[in-house]
């Protein structure tokens, strides 16, 4: 009976550690497929049109233009022309959370199991920063063109969710649409973005992009 007791007690202990290494390979796999994403995509640029606006009184709604650009291993920018609150807000936002390569230098990064039917797990970036106002960024992705297809900002008074899809460029799968809801206090807005006229592997000058803080830092 001790014999049994003591294996009993092995197997238990076994099956408690093999969640979390399951959880560990589970987020290491993830990572190494956002990496292997378009291998040999060096840069691009693309236009970019934004429908940003209110889902409350006083319901304003404004079409902007801009330049999206990227530049390997971890360089985003997005440019305007003309830039209202809520858009330079979304911009700072999207660009300070930069490309998976950038992510371990800014967050902690884990893996969690979605409780919906699919039960795919899905990378939790958790920022070093202590006692910020962004609590976590939830990145689900589609593993048939390995990006992310859902990121989710959560703050600890709000939070912030977009759903990109994506179109075949010359070969690479590429974002063409990013649409996003904002639901933070006094502000229930949001930004559908199209992109568009990509350019791939061309020339971008370093002088485009401007340093960015880590998205949440209040």
């Amino acid at each position: 009976m001790r014999s049994f007791v003591a294996l009993l007690v092995c197997l238990v202990a076994l099956l408690g550690l093999a969640a979390p290494l399951r959880a560990q390979d589970e987020t290491g796999a993830l990572l190494a497929l956002l990496a292997d994403a378009n291998p040999d995509l060096r840069t691009y640029r693309a236009d970019v049109a934004f429908d940003v606006g209110l889902h409350s009184f006083p319901y304003l709604h404004r079409t902007l233009h801009g330049n999206a650009f990227f530049k390997r291993p971890a360089r985003m920018e997005i440019v305007f022309s003309d830039l209202p609150a809520i858009a330079r807000t979304w911009s700072n936002l999207y660009v300070g959370l930069g490309t998976p390569g950038d992510w371990a230098r800014k967050f902690s990064i884990t893996s969690a199991q979605d409780a919906g039917a699919a039960h795919e797990r899905y990378l939790v970036l958790t920022p070093h920063l202590a006692g910020q106002r962004l609590r976590e960024v939830d990145v689900y992705v589609d593993r048939s063109v390995a990006l992310p297809e859902r990121i989710v900002w959560r703050y600890r008074d709000g939070r912030i969710e977009m759903h990109q899809r994506f179109g075949r460029v010359d070969g690479h799968d590429l974002v063409v649409a990013q649409d996003a809801d904002i639901h933070l206090p006094a502000l229930h807005a949001y930004v559908n973005a199209r992109i568009t006229n990509y350019a791939l592997n061309v020339d971008v000058l370093d002088a485009v992009f401007t340093k960015k803080e880590s998205p949440g830092r209040e």
